[in-house]
C-alpha cells in the first residue's frame, strides 16, 4: 500500500475516533427519554457537544451493557440494575438518584367514569367497568411495569385465569403506543409520559398513591472508560437547569 493509501486510512480512523468522542451514545430508559432529549437539547445549545440517546426498558439496556454495548452513561428507570452493573465492575462508581418517577392509571374515554373520583374504588370495582385489555411494561424489564403489577396483586386482579388480558409491552413507550392505538382500555404509565396532550385527549388519568408500590428511583452511572463529553453531561443533570426540567416533566427530583 501506498504512503497516500495509509494517509487515507489513517484520516478516517481519526475522523471516526472524533465522532465517537464528540458523540457518546447515552442509553436511557424508555420512560426517561422525552425529557432527556430536552435537557440534551439544553446542553448541546450550550457546549457545542452532541450526544446521541439510546432509549429502552432498563433491564434490556443493563443487558446490553454486560454484552459490551459502548455506552458511556446509563439513565436507569430503576436503580438496581445500576448497582448490579457496578458489582460487575462495569461503572466508574454506583452513580447517583436523578429522578423519582410517579405512576399513573390511563382509562380510555370509551370507559364511564364521570362519576369515579376514587381510584381506591374504582379498581375494587373494575369487573363492572366494562375494562377487558389492560397495558403495563413487562414487569421483569421495567420498574413501571413491576409497580403496576404490584397494584393489580394488591386488588388481586393479576390473574392468568382472570378476565382481563394483560398487554405486556417491552417499555412505556410500547405501553404509550398502546393507548394511542387504541389497543386496551386501561394501562399504567410513568406520569412524564401521561402529561402528553394526546393521550390526555384520549381518557382520564388516575395517579396512583406513591404507597402502593415500591418507590421508582432512577438512578444514572458513568461507565468505565467514559470521555468527557458524556461526564460533564452527568455533572450538568445534576444542576439547577436540569433539575427545574425534570420537575416540569412530571418527576420529582432529588435533594
Amino acid at each position: 500500500m501506498n504512503l497516500k493509501g495509509l494517509l487515507l486510512i489513517f484520516l478516517i480512523g481519526w475522523y471516526s475516533h472524533t465522532i465517537a468522542e464528540q458523540e457518546p451514545i447515552i442509553a436511557v430508559a424508555a420512560n426517561f427519554y422525552p425529557t432527556l432529549e430536552l435537557i440534551s437539547s439544553r446542553y448541546t445549545a450550550l457546549t457545542g457537544e452532541s450526544l446521541r440517546l439510546v432509549s429502552g426498558a432498563s433491564g434490556t439496556l443493563a443487558l446490553q451493557i454486560q454484552r459490551g454495548a459502548p455506552f458511556e452513561l446509563f439513565l436507569s428507570a430503576d436503580e438496581s440494575y445500576v448497582k448490579y452493573l457496578h458489582e460487575q465492575g462495569l461503572t466508574i462508581d454506583e452513580g447517583r438518584i436523578y429522578a423519582c418517577g410517579r405512576l399513573v392509571m390511563f382509562v380510555s374515554q370509551s370507559i364511564d367514569t364521570a362519576d369515579v373520583t376514587d381510584i381506591d374504588l374504582f379498581l375494587k370495582q373494575l369487573d363492572i367497568s366494562g375494562i377487558n385489555r389492560i397495558a403495563l411494561a413487562n414487569p421483569e424489564l421495567a420498574p413501571y411495569g413491576k409497580a403496576a403489577k404490584m397494584v393489580l396483586e394488591k386488588y388481586q386482579l393479576w390473574s392468568d385465569n382472570g378476565p382481563y388480558e394483560f398487554i405486556q409491552a417491552e417499555n412505556v413507550g410500547q405501553t404509550a403506543q398502546f393507548i394511542l392505538t387504541g389497543t386496551v382500555d386501561m394501562a399504567f404509565l410513568p406520569l412524564s409520559l401521561s402529561i402528553h396532550p394526546r393521550i390526555r385527549e384520549l381518557g382520564n388519568i388516575m395517579i396512583i398513591p406513591a404507597n402502593w408500590h415500591q418507590p421508582i428511583h432512577q438512578r444514572m452511572v458513568l461507565m468505565n472508560g467514559a470521555g468527557q463529553t458524556a461526564s460533564g453531561f452527568y455533572k450538568y443533570l445534576s444542576g439547577e437547569t436540569a433539575l427545574q426540567l425534570i420537575r416540569q416533566q412530571g418527576y420529582e427530583a432529588p435533594e
